[in-house]
């Protein structure tokens, strides 16, 4: 029975270490090239993204409707409260600016 020997050979660990050696010799073949070439931008390069970017936006922008909230009381107060504000600042600088040259 010495010399026997079995003729067996796709078992499912031959198939797994030869699976296994083949992924070891693929990681030790890209560690030695590296991660990958760098690729420049160029400037068609850069067209594209400004492209995809603009298609992107007016996708996204078609798809959100907008809402017209409309004329409430609130937002007349706060319009309101808005010029007031102005005004009063835009006295405020004026009297300064008067009271500097004096």
């Amino acid at each position: 029975m010495k010399g026997l020997r079995s003729a067996i050979t796709d078992t499912p660990e031959i198939n797994l270490a030869r699976e296994n050696t083949k992924n070891v010799s693929d990681v030790q073949y890209r560690e030695s090239v590296g991660s990958g070439t760098a690729v420049t931008d160029t400037p068609e390069m850069e067209r594209v993204r400004r492209n995809q970017r603009n298609i992107s936006d007016a996708k996204y922008k078609k798809a959100v409707d907008p809402v017209s909230v409309g004329v409430t009381p609130e937002l007349e107060r706060v319009k309101q409260n808005q010029q007031n504000i102005s005004t009063q600042y835009t006295v405020h600088k004026s009297v300064n600016a008067l009271l500097c040259c004096l």
